[in-house]
């Protein structure tokens, strides 16, 4: 098990640049609430944890990841390439549902 001091949860927007040194930028085609989105979407197996943190002068919830683990700091990582590799990851993350609302079920 590893210690608090060991581990290392990162938002995706936060690995990509730190870890990766791609720069996401804030509008645009390959923009950061997308690439979040296609985390959740495509690797939703990467975990489902989420903080408080300050983003962009404002707390917020946001997805953390476990980057002190391997297999989630790799999945990252192909997210994050396969990410800025795809020519209109907009249109990708609609095909997939990303953006549908979900229906209110009641009983």
């Amino acid at each position: 098990m590893l210690t608090p001091s060991e581990e290392r949860w990162f938002g995706v927007v936060n690995f990509a640049e730190s870890e990766l040194g791609k720069k996401v930028p804030l509008s645009g085609t390959h923009y950061r609430g997308h690439l979040g989105t296609w985390v959740r979407t495509f690797y939703p197996h990467l975990g489902d944890r989420q903080e408080t943190r300050l983003v962009n002068g404002v707390q917020q919830p946001i997805y953390v990841y476990a980057c002190h683990e391997s297999a989630v700091a790799a999945g990252l990582t192909k997210a994050i390439e396969e990410f800025f590799a795809h020519p209109s990851p907009s249109a990708a993350l609609k095909q997939a549902g990303a953006f549908a609302k979900k229906s209110l079920v009641t009983a």
